[in-house]
């Protein structure tokens, strides 16, 4: 009995003590180098460096998964359990569908698996914020511009204005390049302040107004974030650099088109005014005219290539390696495809990019900002599926639904948002099937001289 009684209280103050994170996972988890090639020359770029790079390639992927993220904003949902009251804001019922797609999706189960009914809200004051963020940002700029910062950083940061009712009254994206999470020495919290700096001008915001997107780090799985424009650094400045080099050989490569040697000797003037008369002939348009010699001159023309094949081909590699590092198939970012293909790509980059980012994001709203509106926990959001639906493979297996019975065509109705019909309730099948079963099936008049299904099938 004591030690019941001990174990009681010991559990008792452990749910009173304050909760914190252990004090080893405290403070830098990444113990590696510095560096980011194998010769250890390069050393880690800064948040600016790398902002720097977002262009080619690397910009052609990061808007694409920022845009197509926007694009699929989250939806608000309410739960009602058993003896709970209806939600008292404006709500609309669900289409069959969607309700089944929320009830099976797992990170939704916590929010769903008990519920009676699901419904979603139609006017709510979180909906209004996120329709006006801010004075300056939309809801598009919003979605894209915090997954585009998740691109780029691996990391996005909310600063949320708190109003006197402790509901958000406006949303600031912070740039991530300025924010730096901050634990005190020696501190148990996991973020003590967020740092923002620009230029010599520091504030601190403190943790709960602030919302903080990441992707994962496996070098410090608390406090950092992996982005994909970081994990292909090393390519996307090879892409630069090579740009940087064509640019500066065609501006100042020092090789002429042509040359031309007259067969005697000519002073510097004459010189000179031969090459005066031959720019003013030929440059600029002037290309197809003829010149008239007074003595007799030699032309010479110069081919240069423009560009190796063999770093051409490099670059071909390259970029499909930043492109594999933002899960963007190389599908969307060349000519040379179809539409088989880019049908492939399509359903390959919603599944594998959008869905997994889609799903983070909602979990991370609903662990911070939903609490803001809702402490009971009736109120979650979820986005739509991403994943583009093989209509024609559902209307053949619907067809055949409605064939055999397996469903009425209210139910039809209702994945479609259609109004049920008073002859729809009861499924609908061939006049001459029956179970093979059906005792009952001699004394039907409306079945005299029917056979059943196995009885056609045997003859």
């Amino acid at each position: 009995m004591r030690n019941y009684l001990a174990n009681a209280l010991s559990h008792l103050s452990d749910w009173f003590r304050p909760k914190s994170m252990p004090a080893v996972l405290t403070g830098g988890q990444w113990g590696g180098g510095s560096y980011i090639d194998s010769y250890r020359r390069n050393r880690t770029p800064t948040p600016n460096e790398i902002l720097a790079e977002l262009k080619n390639t690397a910009w052609a992927c990061a808007s694409l998964n920022a845009s197509v993220c926007a694009s699929h904003p989250p939806r608000l949902y309410v739960t009602t359990q058993t003896n709970q009251a209806r939600p008292k804001c404006l709500t609309k019922s669900l289409p069959a569908a969607t309700e089944k797609r929320l009830r099976s999706t797992l990170h939704l189960s916590v929010h769903t698996r008990s519920a009676v009914r699901l419904e979603e809200v139609a006017e709510h004051p979180l909906l209004d914020l996120l329709v006006k963020v801010n004075p300056v940002h939309n809801a598009f700029d919003l979605w894209e511009l915090t997954t585009l910062y998740q691109e780029v950083h691996g990391a996005a940061y909310w600063l949320l204005d708190i109003g006197p009712l402790g509901t958000p009254r406006q949303i600031w994206p912070l740039p991530s390049q300025n924010i730096t999470p901050v634990r005190e020495p020696r501190s148990r919290n996991l973020v003590d302040y967020y740092l923002y700096r620009t230029g010599t001008e520091e504030q601190r915001f403190p943790p709960e107004r602030v919302i903080h997107f990441r992707y994962p780090d496996p070098r410090d799985p608390y406090m950092g974030g992996l982005a994909p424009l970081r994990a292909c650094y090393e390519q996307a400045t090879l892409i630069s650099e090579y740009a940087a080099f064509k640019r500066a050989k065609f501006e100042n490569h020092a090789i002429p088109d042509a040359v031309v040697s007259p067969d005697e000797v000519i002073g510097e003037e004459e010189r000179d005014r031969l090459e005066a008369q031959w720019n003013s002939r030929f440059r600029k348009g002037g290309s197809g005219k003829v010149i008239v010699a007074e003595s007799a001159l030699k032309v010479q023309l110069l081919a240069h290539s423009m560009g190796d094949l063999a770093v051409l081909a490099d670059m071909k590699a390259t970029k499909e390696d930043v492109a594999n590092a933002f899960h963007v198939p190389i599908s969307f970012l060349t000519g040379q495809t179809n539409l088989a293909n880019l049908q492939a790509a399509e359903h390959q980059h919603m599944s594998k990019a959008v869905a997994p980012r889609l799903m983070r994001r909602d979990e991370k709203l609903n662990e911070q900002l939903i609490p803001l509106y809702d402490p009971t926990g009736r109120l979650f959001l979820a986005s739509e599926d991403p994943v583009p639906v093989n209509r024609e493979l559902t209307t053949k297996e619907q067809d055949l639904n409605l064939k055999y019975g397996v469903v009425s065509i209210n139910e039809v109705r209702g994945e479609q948002g259609l109004q049920p019909v008073p002859w729809g309730d009861a499924p609908w099948m061939p006049r001459l099937w029956a179970q093979t079963d059906d005792a009952n099936r001699d004394k039907n008049p409306s079945r005299k001289g029917a056979k059943t299904q196995s009885e056609e099938e045997a003859l």
